[in-house]
């Protein structure tokens, strides 16, 4: 059986069969199991009696496991500075732990949290969700300036166009890629690796979440918390806004308000719009990068659609000076 023939149901089933021994070395029974989210990485939700937990098991993910510990030591030294997953550690002490999956012959990473309740602010967050993910953006880099790691642990540098992904697209040509797109994106990479060497020259590198748009918000009672720092890593400041404005490229004049939110507890980042446009058009390089290793059914079924999709975009982008996320259908 292939795992990347089967449909998202079939997909989803298999995985779900490393959840209980991953539960079992949380020292956690499960009383229900639902998957919340299988995309990039598969996330299932857990009950236990009267709590919650959220369980992400890496299937998409590079990272390696000292990235992993990283990440869960910045979530631990948050403690509500900035509201955002509290990870659980196993009941050895580990902040991670790994299984094997026969279908894709290979082990991989999975950490535990406990539950956020609300809901994912998805495409349509409000004025006021925007301000929130701003200030929110700039706390966890304040926050991050005096950040240390034990060792172990270690983030990637990721002050580049592709972020920690394994680069797909050189030197050959994939498959899922026409010339016409290839040209494009080669051409967008050259100018994308070209100015983050030249600002990262004169900017220090941070941690920072690097995915940080609503998509990856949840709205709860009391405010929003940040999610998912699975791509977190040293980058400029500057990236966690131009990743955060390409999500927003349906209404560029809407990205004033995560702005505002930013500007209202630290300095912007000082870059030109120019640089700025091209950091937009990063994202985008990466996401198309990134989407060629998924192996979730949708995603690849979607495929053939985000290529066409990514090639008008670019030849927007290389027409207007702008990335906007025009559609074509």
């Amino acid at each position: 059986m292939n795992y990347t023939e089967l449909d998202e149901t079939a997909q989803i089933a298999e995985v779900s069969k490393l959840v209980p021994d991953l539960l079992a070395q949380y020292g956690i029974k499960a009383d229900e199991v639902t998957n919340a989210n299988h995309g990039f990485n598969s996330t299932f939700k857990i009950v236990s009696g009267e709590e919650a937990y959220a369980l992400r098991i890496n299937l998409g993910s590079s990272k390696s496991a000292n990235e992993i510990l990283a990440e869960m030591q910045w979530l631990e030294a948050l403690d509500g500075e900035v509201s955002a997953p509290k990870p659980l550690r196993t009941t050895s002490g580990e902040l991670y732990t790994s299984a094997f999956f026969p279908l894709l012959n290979d082990s991989f990473n999975a950490v535990m949290f406990e539950w956020i309740p609300g809901e994912e602010v998805g495409d349509e967050p409000t004025n006021e969700q925007l301000f929130a993910i701003g200030q929110a953006m700039a706390k966890l880099q304040v926050f991050a300036k005096t950040l240390t790691f034990r060792s172990p642990a270690s983030l990637p540098n990721i002050n580049n166009s592709l972020l920690q992904a394994k680069d797909l697209l050189r030197p050959n040509q994939p498959k899922e890629i026409d010339d016409e797109l290839y040209g494009l994106l080669m051409k967008g990479l050259a100018i994308s690796d070209a100015v983050h060497e030249r600002l990262s020259l004169s900017t220090a590198l941070l941690p920072i979440h690097a995915d940080l748009h609503a998509g990856n918000i949840i709205q709860g009672s009391e405010g929003i918390s940040v999610i998912d720092f699975d791509d977190a890593g040293m980058g400029l400041p500057i990236q966690d806004l131009s990743i955060n404005a390409l999500y927003l490229r349906e209404n560029k004049e809407r990205e004033k308000y995560v702005a505002e939110g930013y500007s209202s507890f630290a300095e912007l980042p000082k870059v030109s719009a120019e640089d700025f446009e091209v950091l937009v058009m990063a994202r985008a390089l990466c996401l198309t990068n990134s989407i060629l290793e998924m192996k979730a059914a949708e995603i690849i079924k979607f495929l053939p659609t985000y290529m066409k999709r990514t090639k008008r975009r670019f030849q927007n982008f290389f027409d207007t000076g702008e990335f906007i996320l025009v559609k074509t259908e």
